[in-house]
């Protein structure tokens, strides 16, 4: 028999309790009322990059983990003058 599992996680600085071990990019931005064309990222520690969680991606869960969401846009690019 599977003992229940409590995770800790943050997701726009909104604490949420999981019972599941894996939930899927999409099943996460359900969780915090997050729209789905939104990107969603998991905040990385240290040097590097934040790791963006496509909707379809499986995300093993730890306590602690703290991800956010930004609206969908054209980063990096510049308007023509």
């Amino acid at each position: 028999m599977e003992t229940k599992v409590d995770i800790h996680i943050v997701i726009d600085r909104h604490e949420y309790i999981v019972h599941e071990k894996e939930l899927t990019g999409a099943q996460l931005k359900t969780l915090a009322g997050i729209p789905e064309a939104n990107l969603l990222f998991l905040e990385v520690h240290g040097p590097g990059e934040d790791q963006q969680i496509q909707n379809d991606t499986v995300v093993q869960l730890r306590n602690g983990e703290h991800f956010f969401d930004m609206p969908p846009g054209n980063f990096g690019a510049t308007e023509a003058c």
